[in-house]
């Protein structure tokens, strides 16, 4: 994770919203994240 995806994160779970992303490797590991891959998953 880049100080940059830090912020991203917080106000994602702060805010009870998903993260939609490409870039799942920098996040996937953080609990209460909920996470969207636009790439392999439908919206």
């Amino acid at each position: 994770m880049t100080p940059g995806d830090a912020p991203i994160a917080a106000i994602a779970i702060t805010c009870s919203a998903h993260l939609i992303t490409a870039n799942n490797k920098d996040f996937y590991w953080i609990k209460g994240l909920k996470l969207i891959n636009p790439l392999i998953q439908n919206l």
